[in-house]
């Protein structure tokens, strides 16, 4: 016979007080059930709303969830609720739950195989994350004109170590035939981009010399973009090793200009300073010149300290 053939059988007391189970209880069935009164042994668990029998054993609370959620299905939604709040509040302090042992903890701690081996495994160099930090270091090089063999220094590598041990720090000629390269490849594509759009421009130039005595040219772009922010951008830097002659001087901008696929007739004017051989050049080229300012202001000063 099931439990509730049993329930429904059983005569429902009506006068006699139901009292609650004795001793603790920590489970939230036992506000909607108890014992009868004249039940001292309390073997007959009896339900507070209805007053039938409810079948369990000791300890087991699952019929008595079972009955409400079939007959008293507001007390029952009610009960699960006091139930989740009961165990969400529960207190979390170390005097109230065992402490785990040295061996658990040991347990706990212990690596596996795959996760030792992976700890140490450099990573590939095709894997997204060494790109991403051979990227950043390529970055700071260009950005912040670090030499090159910075790569290959005992406290940059310490750095490196430190940082991500999985790591393989490529070494100088990596960045300077590869990684360079390449970030100046973007750069440039881009810069070539944006100046598509640009319908007039101007241009600066300067001849100058390293500490080494090394002979250079560069030339900077000048121009307005979309949103009439003015933009500065410095196309190159090339090593002249030639004569300084109006003539080279002169050819080396007409190339430098088609290199980037800019136009002489949509450059407005170019400026320089005033020497004879970089005048001569611009004029060569049929170019309008501006005399640089900062220049012509130093001369002038010049001249003025000179006068007694």
């Amino acid at each position: 016979m099931s439990g509730s053939e049993t329930e429904c059988k059983e005569t429902v007391a009506k006068d006699e007080e139901i009292v609650p189970k004795k001793g603790h209880t920590t489970s939230v069935i036992w506000k909607s059930f108890g014992y009868l009164k004249s039940d001292q042994a309390q073997t007959s668990i009896r339900c507070k709303i209805c007053r039938r029998p409810v079948l369990s054993r000791t300890g087991n609370t699952t019929n008595l969830f079972h009955h409400l959620k079939r007959h008293h299905p507001t007390e029952h939604s009610e009960s699960l609720s006091l139930r989740y709040h009961a165990s969400v509040s529960l207190p979390s302090s170390s005097s109230q739950q065992p402490s785990p042992t040295a061996s658990q903890t040991s347990e706990v701690r212990q690596p596996t195989i795959l996760s030792a081996f992976s700890a140490i495994t450099p990573y590939e160099k095709k894997s997204k994350r060494y790109k991403e930090i051979t990227s950043a270091i390529t970055y700071c090089i260009a950005k912040d004109m670090m030499p090159i063999s910075t790569v290959e220094k005992q406290g940059f590598k310490k750095l490196m170590s430190v940082i991500d041990a999985k790591y393989a720090l490529p070494g100088r000629k990596y960045f300077s035939k590869k990684s360079l390269p390449q970030l100046y490849a973007e750069c440039r594509g881009k810069l070539e981009e944006q100046l598509r759009n640009v319908t007039h421009f101007t241009t600066t130039t300067d001849m100058w010399s390293s500490r080494t005595s090394e002979p250079y040219m560069s030339l900077t772009i000048h121009y307005v973009d979309k949103e009439w922010n003015l933009q500065s951008r410095c196309l190159q830097t090339a090593y002249s090793l030639d004569d300084h002659t109006a003539e080279i001087i002169a050819q080396g901008l007409v190339e430098a200009l088609a290199s980037w696929g800019l136009s002489e007739d949509r450059q407005v004017c170019i400026t320089t300073d005033s020497g004879a051989n970089i005048v001569k050049a611009v004029s060569l080229n049929n170019w309008t010149r501006l005399q640089c300012f900062g220049h012509r202001l130093h001369r002038a000063i010049g001249k003025l300290l000179t006068i007694k």
